[in-house]
């Protein structure tokens, strides 16, 4: 069994999925960036009636707001959808 806790403050240390990194955004957000220095996109975390989920975001420019991708139960899961929607 798997137990997810609410993250309160930075990661403990720089994480890397599929080559991208994740930066700390402040808050319960991380900002996902490849090996070229390009933000891919944003990672959220949210608690629902005692549940995390990992939303995957994506900005754009064009109506120059976030949207969501996906909800996950993992940050790998979210990191994922960010990689592989490019």
């Amino acid at each position: 069994m798997t137990t997810l806790t609410d993250r309160t403050g930075p990661l403990a240390e720089p994480t890397s999925h599929h080559g991208l990194r994740l930066v700390d955004a402040g808050g319960r957000m991380w900002r996902v960036v490849d090996r070229g220095g390009r933000i891919v996109g944003h990672v959220q975390t949210f608690r629902d009636a005692d549940v995390l989920q990992y939303h995957a975001l994506r900005y754009s420019t064009r109506i120059r707001r976030f949207f969501e991708l996906g909800r996950f139960w993992t940050l790998d899961e979210a990191v994922s959808c960010l990689h592989y929607s490019r």
